[in-house]
């Protein structure tokens, strides 16, 4: 029986089983389970025994997908309240003879269009961005404003090169210039904190 009486310790007075011993079957399996805020002491150092856990923020596929889900998301729903906005479509000369029902329709089309649009742009960015900033990342072990000021030129580079060779450079200087200075100011605010 349990001298204490909360099922804490055995009949012999021992500590109870870490979660790795039960698992193994080196010990015989208790009538009731061992659960961690019962035993904190027998959970606080257990480990898996296939070995570290896996983290997907360090891998940088899973990164970058985040990325391009998120930043479509947000494109999304950037591109449907511009879109709504947008009053290109009342150019058309059709415009004034249409019902409201029509006019409303090509509102929608138009928000949709735009918002697609903005999605694939946003989603792009971020899938760039944030696979060629990993993998700087990991090349040169460190973390430091030469990271984003390399993913910066190089995903610039890289979305302007349809544009030609101006336009890559161009983009290589803005989106370098905006990654640095948005990476200073966060490691700047976080320091004030």
């Amino acid at each position: 029986a349990d001298p204490s009486g909360d099922g804490s310790r055995g009949s012999d007075g021992a500590p109870p089983p870490t979660p790795f011993q039960l698992q193994s079957g080196a010990l015989a399996t208790p009538t009731k389970p061992i659960l961690p805020w019962q035993y904190p002491e027998a959970f606080s150092n257990y480990s898996s025994p296939q070995g570290p856990t896996f983290n997907p923020m360090e891998n940088c596929v899973f990164k970058s997908v985040l990325s391009f889900t998120l930043g479509g998301a947000m494109g999304g729903v950037m591109g449907g309240i511009f879109g709504g906005h947008n009053s290109d479509f009342m150019l058309n000369p059709r415009w004034e003879f249409m019902n409201t029902r029509q006019q409303m329709w090509l509102s929608w089309v138009q928000m949709r269009n735009q918002g697609r649009s903005m999605a694939w742009n946003f989603g792009m960015v971020g899938l760039v961005y944030s696979g060629v900033e990993c993998i700087v990342e990991k090349e040169r072990g460190a973390q430091d404003l030469y990271n984003p000021l390399l993913a910066g030129c190089a995903s610039g580079a890289i979305l302007g090169a349809s544009g030609g060779p101006m336009a890559a450079a161009t983009g290589c200087a803005g989106f370098a210039g905006f990654s640095v200075l948005i990476d200073w100011y966060m490691y700047h605010s976080a320091d004030d904190e």
